[in-house]
């Protein structure tokens, strides 16, 4: 009797443990694995930024999170992941866009139904998946805020299925979350748009990725410093608004051992809302402020925002001033110190080509006949 108890135990464990996988599928015209390997929800993450990122923009170490192999992970994107532009590669033409949809709260049926309707078994499988309000976070600060891609959250999944709709906001990657708790029918909707999917996978023109999330009360996160970005962008943007309320002075740093990198990826002419271009631009580098340029001097608005930085200069002891330029003042103008140089240059050949000219001209006359002439000689 305890032998069966013990048996019915551990096969009820069994069976939890395999409810609480997650299932991710992709929708490519690469054929997938025959045994799904299992990974970890950090690992998954890193997985689906890899595809999110626009192009020219890969993987690179230090997006691993700590406590993960490096070369399980790179192997795993390697099998997985967006396919790698060539070195010297010209343009981002003829390349897939990126989906990823995600459906959280389904329960095991709804898992069953996702699993008939797509004909194939998941790609891999995400262990201990994390909670549903950590979908939020995965989506909020890593898919919007750090990828910078098109949100399809007030889209239906047919709307968001057309990578050239008014949805993708003419990016090359968008993400949507639909919650089985919200609409029942969310699989029924995935099963209509799966052949059109397909086909738009087998052409090259999408790739999908589908994150089907069973309801879960786990305590783990997608990432550990998912934490620590949500603190640093409340502070960011607090800093944000006392930036734009403050007038704009020509000084340096406040925190001039701070070193400000130039974000990666490509920069937009404008941005819809001061905290967009402050987020996508890292505060302008530290070099400088965002500013609607459509904003008349009384800041009234002429129509359409367009918030872009607009650089300023900066003072250092020992260092003088330096001007800053570029989408996102990350450059440095040497325009002023390069005419200065230029002129100066020219002005010394100039004058040096003169001199030379002038002593050839001298050189160049005749002496006269008799030069003692008109010399007397004394008796």
């Amino acid at each position: 009797m305890k032998l069966n108890a013990g048996l019915i135990a551990a096969l009820s464990g069994c069976a939890v443990a395999a409810q609480l996988s997650a299932e991710v599928y992709l929708v490519s015209k690469h054929d997938d694995a025959s045994s799904p390997p299992a990974v970890t929800p950090s690992l998954a993450r890193l997985l689906f930024l890899q595809r999110l990122a626009s192009n020219g923009r890969g993987f690179v170490l230090e997006d691993v999170p700590s406590g993960l192999n490096v070369a399980n992970a790179v192997s795993f994107l390697n099998q997985f992941g967006k396919p790698t532009p060539p070195l010297f590669s010209v343009g981002e033409t003829n390349r897939p866009n990126q989906l990823v949809l995600m459906l959280d709260s389904l329960s095991d049926e709804h898992m069953k139904k996702l699993r008939k309707t797509l004909g194939t078994s998941p790609s891999f499988t995400i262990t201990d998946p994390p909670a549903d309000s950590a979908h939020k976070d995965l989506i909020e600060l890593d898919f919007l805020h750090k990828s910078g891609v098109a949100d399809g959250n007030q889209c239906s999944i047919q709307q968001i299925a057309n990578p050239k709709g008014d949805c993708w906001n003419g990016k090359s990657s968008a993400v949507a979350k639909y919650s089985a708790n919200k609409d029942p029918k969310v699989i029924e909707y995935v099963a209509k748009q799966i052949n059109q999917l397909l086909q738009l996978a087998k052409a090259g023109d999408l790739e999908t990725t589908i994150i089907a999330l069973p309801s879960s009360s786990s305590s783990s996160q997608w990432a550990d410093e998912q934490h620590e970005l949500r603190r640093r962008q409340a502070e960011q943007v607090m800093s944000i608004v006392g930036k734009l309320e403050a007038e704009a002075q020509t000084t340096s740093p406040s925190t001039p051992q701070t070193m400000m990198f130039a974000p990666a990826g490509r920069i937009a002419a404008c941005y819809d809302t001061a905290s967009a271009c402050n987020v996508a631009t890292r505060n302008c580098t530290g070099h400088g402020t965002c500013k609607d340029k459509y904003a008349s001097g009384d800041g009234a608005k002429a129509g359409a925002s367009c918030f872009a930085c607009h650089c300023q200069a900066t003072r250092e002891e020992g260092k003088g001033v330096k001007h800053w330029g570029g989408p996102s003042c990350a450059k440095q103008d040497v325009s002023v110190p390069f005419w200065l140089f230029a002129g100066f240059t020219l002005v010394m050949v100039s004058i040096l080509s003169m001199s030379i000219g002038l002593l050839y001209s001298v050189g160049e006359e005749k002496l006269p006949g008799v030069i003692g002439a008109g010399v007397s000689r004394n008796k």
